[in-house]
């Protein structure tokens, strides 16, 4: 199969297959979803998937108003949502200790109960450590483990999800040079004999601009992580955080940088090489963050989903890492 002729806007127009996207909330995710309502495809057929990385318990990696926000936001273009986890998320996998991987639970109706999916009872391991700092998924595992598994595991076992169906994407060349070696299309690790899954990254080749310019043409409210002066709208603790995020994570949510502290003696692990949380969060100068956006952040999202007045947030153009390779 020629894959760069068979992916397009128009085939998917064409078709009849769900369009399932890795919804983050974040900017690129949701400038993915205007494309797809500009280009007129169904609201029906569009599928948002949001992973919780904390595993539906207390909130720690990610922003606190991350499911809220992502909530408002379809439900405001009518689109269906839905939620699945790896139980206990990214911080029971660091305490990982001759035991397999945590079951993994997701919707197969928005809003609706969730079902199991059980991991492999032999597959026993012990990690007792963090993510590495690294463009490898092998070493970076958080990715890998809390949203990709995730992802290909729930297409594998939904029966919706049996025959064709299109994987969307918002990885963008600009972000990285890891990123620009991406192929815009390609056959997904769940196709098969009677399932054809194409992953296809519609925005490859977007430049930032262009992400806030279909955002401020719709007038949608980025996520408040933006508004603070965050870049990258990843985890909250992603590893890949600056001295200065830290630093603002320390000043809005001070309470995280505490576990993380108390897990770094636990496991006798330091997040970074040679450097505990302390040092990191020492080492950096805490952005001026405005009230109103922290209390969204570390709370509900609560704000408008569409503003009369849209305004470029702080944290657009930066240049400060938070978010992964």
């Amino acid at each position: 199969m020629n894959l760069k002729s068979y992916m397009n806007i128009k085939k998917i127009l064409k078709s009849k297959a769900p369009v399932l996207v890795a919804f983050s909330g974040g900017k690129d995710s949701v400038a993915m979803v205007l494309y797809l309502l500009e280009q007129g495809v169904p609201k029906e057929r569009i599928h948002l998937h949001h992973h919780d990385v904390d595993g539906h318990g207390d909130k720690l990696f990610d922003w606190s108003c991350t499911t809220s926000y992502c909530q408002s936001f379809a439900d405001h273009f009518g689109l269906k949502l839905f939620f699945s986890f790896r139980l206990g998320g990214l911080f029971r996998s660091i305490y990982r200790n001759n035991e397999p991987l945590q079951d993994i639970y997701f919707q197969k109706v928005p809003g609706g109960e969730f079902h199991l999916i059980a991991s492999d009872k032999k597959a026993i391991n012990t990690r007792m450590k963090f993510p590495a700092v690294s463009a490898s998924l092998s070493s970076r595992w958080c990715s890998a483990e809390v949203k990709i598994d995730v992802l290909r595991r729930v297409i594998a076992h939904n029966p919706e999800y049996s025959n064709e169906i299109f994987i969307l994407t918002g990885e963008r060349r600009q972000e990285s040079a890891n990123r620009a070696k991406y192929e815009e299309t390609e056959l997904h690790a769940t196709s098969g004999k009677k399932r054809i899954a194409i992953s296809w990254r519609p925005i490859i080749d977007w430049t930032e601009e262009q992400v806030w310019e279909i955002m401020k043409f719709w007038k949608v409210q980025p996520h408040p992580a933006y508004m603070l002066g965050w870049s990258r709208c990843s985890c909250q603790l992603c590893i890949f955080g600056s001295p200065d995020i830290w630093a603002s994570i320390n000043a809005i949510s001070p309470e995280k940088v505490d576990v993380i502290d108390q897990t770094e003696n636990n496991i006798n692990f330091t997040l970074y090489n040679n450097q505990s949380i302390r040092e990191k969060v020492a080492s950096g100068t805490a952005f001026k963050m405005d009230p109103f956006w922290v209390s969204q952040a570390t709370g509900e999202f609560t704000a408008p989903m569409i503003v009369d007045e849209w305004i470029l947030p702080a944290g657009a153009f930066r240049k400060e890492s938070a978010g992964s390779l």
